[in-house]
C-alpha cells in the first residue's frame, strides 16, 4: 500500500448515502434547509448544483462493518445518515467557534449567512439527525432503544468535548492526557459510535463489540492527532499551510508536547509567543525551530505508528472474512497516512 486513499468500497456508501439523504431532504422545503444542502455540498451559495460533499467516512465505517457481519439490515441508511447529519451539525458550530471561514475549500455557513444562522443551521441539522431514527423500523424494542440511548449520549460526549476544545484554550497547562480525553469525546466518540452500530445492527455478541469498539476509538485517535500534524505540517495545496494551527493558537497535540518537552528557557518564550494577541510569522517559525529542535514530528508520528499497529493487531484477530480485513487495514493506513 503507497497511497493514502480511502478504499474504493467507501465511494459506493457514499453514492447510496448521498442519494438516500437528499430523498430525505426532497420533503423539506423550508428555506433554512437551504444552508444544510449548501453545508452538505450539493448546491452552491447561489442554488446550483455542486459536488463537494465530505467522505462521510463515519457511516461509511458503519455500514462496512454491518456488511462485513453479513448484514443486509434495511435500518441501514436510515442510521447512516443520522450519524452523517450529526457530524456535519458539529461541524456547522466548530467553525463559528473556531472562526474559520473555509472549509472543504468553501466560505463556512457562518462566513455567508451569519453566526446567527449558522447557530440555528446546526441546531435544526442536529434535530433532523434525530428525526432520522423516526425511519428505523425493527420489531424489537430494546434494539431500538439502544440504539437511541447510544446517539444520544455520543451527542452529550461530542459536546462536553468541544466545551472541553474551547475550556483549553483558556488555560496555560493542559497535560497531554487532558488533550487526549478532549479528543476522545470531541473527535473519537462519533467514530467509535458509528462502528459500534454497524455491529449492534447485527446483534453481535459482546467480544465482537468490545473489539470493534477498540478499533473505533482508536481511529478516533489516529483522525484527530493527525489532523493535529496536518495543522503544523500540512500543505497548502490542500488548505492546510505550514503551521496555521500555531497562527490561530490552537493548543493542538504537538504544540502540547512542545510544551511538556521543552526547558525553561523555551517554554518561556513559548509562552510569550502564545499570549501575544496576535502571532506573527517570524513568531510561527521559532515555534516550528522548536519543534524540530526537540523532535516534536518525529514523536508524532511515532504516536501514530503505535496506533496504527495496535489496530492493526485488532483488526486481524476480528472474526469476519479476509476481504473486509483488508478494506479496515486500507483504513488505518489511509488514517496514519493522509494529507488532507
Amino acid at each position: 500500500m503507497s497511497k493514502p486513499e480511502l478504499p474504493n468500497l467507501f465511494n459506493r456508501y457514499q453514492e447510496s448515502l448521498n442519494i438516500f439523504t437528499k430523498e430525505f431532504y426532497d420533503d423539506l422545503s423550508d428555506p433554512l434547509y437551504f444552508t444544510h444542502k449548501y453545508f452538505l455540498g450539493w448546491v452552491d451559495q447561489n442554488g446550483n448544483p455542486s459536488e463537494s460533499s465530505g467522505k462521510a467516512f463515519r457511516p461509511s465505517i458503519m455500514m462496512l462493518i454491518n456488511e462485513s457481519l453479513e448484514g443486509s439490515d434495511k435500518n441501514i441508511l436510515p442510521v447512516a445518515m443520522s450519524i452523517e447529519l450529526f457530524h456535519n451539525f458539529s461541524l456547522i458550530h466548530d467553525d463559528i467557534e473556531d472562526k474559520d471561514e473555509f472549509r472543504r475549500n468553501r466560505e463556512t455557513v457562518w462566513k455567508i449567512w451569519g453566526e446567527e444562522a449558522g447557530i440555528i443551521s446546526g441546531n435544526s441539522m442536529h434535530a433532523l439527525a434525530s428525526k432520522a431514527l423516526d425511519s428505523v423500523e425493527t420489531n424489537n424494542d430494546y434494539k431500538l432503544i439502544e440504539l437511541r440511548k447510544l446517539v444520544n449520549e455520543t451527542c452529550i460526549e461530542v459536546i462536553e468535548g468541544q466545551y472541553l476544545d474551547i475550556d483549553f484554550e483558556k488555560r496555560k497547562e493542559i497535560s497531554l492526557d487532558d488533550y487526549l480525553e478532549m479528543i476522545e469525546k470531541k473527535t473519537g466518540a462519533l467514530i467509535k459510535t458509528s462502528v459500534i452500530l454497524g455491529s449492534i445492527l447485527k446483534d453481535s455478541s459482546k467480544d465482537s463489540l468490545d473489539a470493534f469498539s477498540e478499533i473505533g476509538k482508536s481511529f478516533g485517535h489516529m483522525f484527530q492527532i493527525k489532523d493535529d500534524v496536518l495543522g503544523i505540517w500540512g500543505d497548502d495545496k490542500f488548505g492546510k499551510p505550514i503551521g496555521s494551527d500555531i497562527l490561530k493558537k490552537k493548543k493542538s497535540f504537538p504544540i502540547l508536547k512542545l510544551f511538556q518537552s521543552s526547558d525553561k528557557i523555551d517554554k518561556k518564550n513559548i509562552n510569550m509567543i502564545f499570549s501575544k494577541e496576535q502571532i506573527s510569522e517570524n513568531d510561527k517559525n521559532k515555534i516550528l525551530k522548536m519543534m524540530e529542535k526537540y523532535n516534536i514530528k518525529s514523536y508524532c508520528d511515532s504516536i501514530l505508528s503505535e496506533k496504527y499497529n495496535y489496530t492493526k493487531k485488532l483488526i486481524i484477530s476480528l472474526s469476519i472474512k479476509d476481504s473486509y480485513k483488508s478494506i479496515l487495514e486500507e483504513t488505518n493506513y489511509f488514517l496514519m497516512h493522509r494529507t488532507k
